[in-house]
């Protein structure tokens, strides 16, 4: 997955006439998940083209953060959705894996044409057979359809030794919006309440996957 600079300049952001309609847009966003998440939402918290939502009553997802990365074009700005999740790794269940970085890769033969997912392993300090159970768990069917049909193409999952958690990051185009100069416009791929509930189903089953590994 690309990395893409976050806000440059908070102040400078802030103060946008650009950057306050797409601050209205993240907050939209974040009442939609608010809404599919019903009960088990805390709170949530906000800062410049960012927002946290806080979970209590899922078996792993805690918090998952929506963060607009920004950049510019010729007449455009494009507001990347960012969505990250932070899996702790308390479990009796997990056994320390030292640092490790798997990365998601997805072909499809054409526009419509069926997609095939793995799990690419970029770092690695284990056995290759607790690697390959990995490897397996991240392609459990519902996580395989869940990618498919939120149009995924690109996540990473990251693991640094003894830091006590699992980062799970992805980029969407649900979500994301476009500042058009002409005509000048922001518009946002809505999400559907379907698909909102998918990511949340999507983050807590990767979170199953990579918090259980005995």
């Amino acid at each position: 997955m690309k990395r893409r600079k976050a806000v440059r300049n908070a102040d400078k952001a802030r103060n946008s006439f650009v950057t306050r309609k797409a601050e209205v847009k993240i907050g939209a966003l974040a009442e939609m998940f608010k809404a599919a998440a019903g009960d088990r939402w805390s709170r949530t918290e906000a800062s410049v083209l960012q927002r946290k939502l806080v979970f209590s009553g899922f078996q792993y997802l805690n918090s998952l953060k929506l963060i607009y990365n920004w950049e510019n074009r010729f007449l455009s700005v494009n507001y990347n959705l960012q969505m990250v999740s932070i899996v702790p790794t308390d479990s009796a269940r997990f056994e320390e894996t030292k640092d490790c970085h798997f990365s998601l890769k997805c072909t499809q033969s054409g526009l419509k044409g069926k997609r095939n997912y793995s799990w690419n392993c970029i770092q690695w300090k284990g056995d290759s057979a607790k690697l390959a159970a990995y490897q397996d768990r991240l392609s459990n069917p519902l996580i395989i359809d869940r990618l498919n049909t939120l149009d995924i193409m690109e996540m990473e999952i990251r693991h640094e030794d003894n830091s006590g958690y699992f980062q799970v990051s992805c980029e969407s185009l649900i979500g994301s919006a476009t500042w058009m100069l002409i005509p000048p416009v922001l518009s946002m791929i809505t999400p559907k309440r379907e698909e909102c509930i998918k990511f949340l189903e999507l983050f807590e089953l990767l979170a199953d996957a990579v918090a259980n590994n005995m």
